[in-house]
């Protein structure tokens, strides 16, 4: 089951994309970028399993979508550089480093959509 939570200790959001077709897990990643952006955190971890998939032919086509979605920059109001150190890309999943927010808020988070599978 797809879920997130917000670990204020370490300033950073996790989110499970488990259970989503390649395009919601892309727009929900979206969000929650944006969002933990917005409440002032420093990382967020995408969980998308397929750590034994190595090449995209294979699948994980999440896994690649988010690498991409890096690399072509669209996330750089919110992420720091695609080539940033202090990203790790790992086989189960991608920690991005956040920009620092001059103003976090404190508000709701939004939902996370039903699961799909």
């Amino acid at each position: 089951m797809a879920w997130f939570e917000a670990d204020i200790f370490k300033s950073c959001v996790r989110v499970d994309l488990h259970d989503y077709s390649h395009r919601t897990a892309l727009l929900v990643a979206r969000q929650k970028i944006k969002e933990a952006y917005g409440h002032g955190f420093r990382y967020i971890k995408l969980i998308h399993g397929c750590s034994n998939i190595r090449q995209k032919p294979d699948g994980g086509s999440i896994k690649f979508a988010l690498r991409s979605t890096l690399k072509s920059s669209e996330l750089s109001m919110w992420v720091q550089e695609k080539d940033s150190k202090n990203h790790k890309l790992r086989d189960e999943s991608i920690v991005l480093a956040l920009r620092p927010n001059p103003k976090p808020v404190d508000t709701e988070w939004e939902e996370m959509p039903q699961s799909e599978y």
